[in-house]
């Protein structure tokens, strides 16, 4: 066999496969930091929180607890592939759902992003020279295998020009997220104002660290937003991840009806600033107002005799009377060394599928679209 055309048909096949290896192994650089945390993701204005897994072509919430959709399947998932990414508004990592080990995670990250070791500046460097040459030595490698293929002294490779220029491409496809923007580039580990729009047509700023981007994401860490918050009554596994507020539940039947259940809570404001406890809903048409202000250190006791058949559906009444009490990990008398992952399987007793709302500051780390925003604003002046 003619060397050129075994050497030829090699290349072929290496490039191919490094190509197919890299296309698969490639991840989202800003992306990246959030495998394995829990965050909360707004989809087309919808709140989706789960434990974040990411893959080549999708990303992955895994829910703490299965869901039961309205066709009765259980759900512990929600995934969304690459062609609905520009379906997410943002990704929130908020600091007081984190873990001991977790916030220990976090800050080695952070760590090593502003004072990155000589591997990677060289590493960074490299890439960014790929980015910004990218186009350059993708022809510079397509021009070397036409070459290739002309000095073929068979037929096989000839009119292969386009799936070998899909070769190189493949091959430059692992920097093809990295992206290279030098006003970005200049604002690394620096405070930014991002500015993001929203359907309504009103704008929101992000003040916060730009840690890192790529050609889709941006990564604005150290935010501190003040708005109405969620909580799902129903996750106890949420509720014991909560490090500004610890919770005692309690269901039974009801004393004046056996046929009715009462829900009692205890809510403790752990956080060092007010909380506003707003109302608990179920979504639909029930509503209970509190309307109080919860000074730091101070509990509050609220109990519901009223709620609806629909959000009790799930409870088990041979179960009853349940009493939980969701405080996080750290602050237990009993230290339980398991408790300090996150893939714990504990499994809690059904609650009822009730949201309560209010309002704190939070502390988070925002995860955006670019094309959901852009860096409107430094905020600090750089030497």
């Amino acid at each position: 066999m003619d060397k050129v055309l075994f050497f030829s048909i090699l290349l072929v096949f290496l490039g191919a496969l490094v190509g197919s290896v890299l296309q698969h192994r490639r991840l989202d650089r800003v992306l990246k930091d959030l495998r394995g945390f829990h965050v909360t993701s707004r989809v087309q204005e919808k709140r989706i929180w789960g434990r974040f897994h990411l893959y080549s072509n999708a990303i992955e919430l895994i829910f703490s607890r299965p869901y039961i959709n309205r066709r009765k399947h259980p759900l512990t998932s929600y995934i969304i592939f690459s062609e609905q990414m520009n379906d997410i508004d943002v990704i929130f990592r908020f600091h007081d759902e984190l873990t001991p080990r977790n916030q220990q995670r976090r800050l080695l990250e952070i760590d090593r992003t502003k004072n990155p070791g000589i591997f990677r500046r060289i590493q960074r460097s490299i890439r960014n020279f790929m980015v910004a040459f990218r186009e350059a030595i993708d022809e510079s490698i397509g021009l070397l295998l036409s070459r290739v293929q002309k000095k073929a002294s068979s037929t096989l490779l000839q009119g292969q020009d386009g799936y070998l220029k899909k070769i190189s491409s493949n091959t430059l496809g692992v920097v093809s997220t990295a992206a290279y923007d030098p006003v970005l580039e200049h604002y690394i580990n620096h405070r930014v104002v991002f500015e993001a729009g929203k359907k309504d047509g009103q704008q929101v700023e992000y003040a916060g660290v730009l840690k890192e981007y790529s050609t889709g994401w941006v990564s604005i860490l150290d935010c501190s937003l003040n708005t109405e918050n969620n909580l799902p009554l129903s996750d106890a596994s949420r509720l014991m991840m909560q490090r500004k507020m610890d919770f005692n539940l309690h269901l039974n039947k009801n004393s004046d009806d056996e046929n009715k259940i009462s829900f009692a809570l205890e809510i403790t404001n752990l956080d060092d600033q007010d909380m506003i406890i707003s109302h608990i809903e179920d979504g639909e048409d029930y509503q209970h107002l509190i309307n109080q202000t919860l000074t730091p250190g101070e509990s509050i006791n609220i109990l519901l005799n009223d709620l609806p058949d629909s959000c009790l559906s799930s409870i088990n009444r041979e179960q009853l009377p349940i009493s939980l009490s969701l405080i996080a990990p750290e602050r237990q008398d009993e230290e339980i060394e398991a408790s300090e992952t996150d893939d714990d399987e504990i499994r809690y007793p059904a609650l009822p599928d009730l949201t309560l709302v209010f309002d704190t500051f939070r502390d988070v780390d925002i995860y955006i679209p670019r094309s959901k925003g852009l860096l409107r604003h430094g905020s600090e002046f750089i030497d």
